[in-house]
């Protein structure tokens, strides 16, 4: 049990040291300066911890990902005036809402998975048309 919690301790302690020295590397200058962007860190270590996902959790990581990718590419449409186009602001809003509820729907026991293409579940649509007379 105490090597557990030590291992608790000094992962905690080693990730909020990486967000620190990510941040800094973010304002010590513009991104492509020094050592470049903080994504590729980062990235790396959402992939490791990624990879020790077990099924179910990885599907919710997958899900909830998707979600935050879609808000912030809302909020940053908002920042950016992109929004004021209403056709991108719906755009925007509604894949955030399609996000959001394929993310809720993989996590509800029996849901799709959260890798589902269309978000159906079966092939979508009418079905097929008879042909024309």
């Amino acid at each position: 049990m105490r090597d557990l919690a030590r291992s608790f301790s000094s992962f905690s302690w080693a990730l909020s040291l990486l967000g620190v020295q990510q941040a800094l590397e973010f304002v010590r200058g513009p991104l492509g300066a020094g050592q470049g962007s903080p994504a590729p860190g980062l990235g790396r270590v959402t992939r490791v911890a990624e990879g020790q996902l077990g099924a179910t959790l990885r599907n919710a990581f997958e899900a909830g990902a998707r979600v935050q990718s879609s808000a912030i590419d809302l909020a940053f449409g908002v920042m950016t005036l992109e929004a004021l186009d209403p056709n991108r602001f719906v755009a925007l809003s509604s894949d955030l809402a399609r996000q959001s509820t394929t993310a809720l729907r993989s996590l509800i026991p029996g849901g799709e998975p959260a890798a589902g293409g269309s978000g159906c579940g079966q092939p979508c649509g009418w079905g097929p048309m008879p042909p024309a007379r």
